[in-house]
């Protein structure tokens, strides 16, 4: 009966190195032959998509941009604001300075 501490045996860091060689060989290789070639196209459903949003905001139309409720309320106070706001009589109004 034999009794070691050591987790790792020589041919167990061999087999380590070879793996880290080959790991990296790969990714160099691919990194070497893909980097001249277009990146893959969008899906065709990305495609679809992006062509209805296209058609449907027409920016040329102006009926498509429809503010925010929020802005279409402070728009509505302003005009009732306006539509209560007395008229200023015209002249100066600026004290005399002497």
């Amino acid at each position: 009966m034999a009794y070691t501490s050591v987790p790792f045996q020589t041919n167990d860091f061999i087999i380590i190195a070879v793996w880290i060689i080959l790991l990296l060989g790969g990714v160099i290789t691919q990194l070497y032959r893909e980097k001249e070639k277009l990146p893959f196209p969008p899906t065709p459903y990305l495609l679809w998509k992006r062509e209805r949003e296209r058609r449907i905001t027409n920016i040329l139309d102006p009926s498509y941009h429809i503010p925010p409720l929020k802005e279409r309320v402070l728009i509505r106070l302003a005009q009732l604001r306006d539509f209560f706001r007395r008229e200023q009589p015209t002249g100066e109004r600026t004290p005399l300075l002497f």
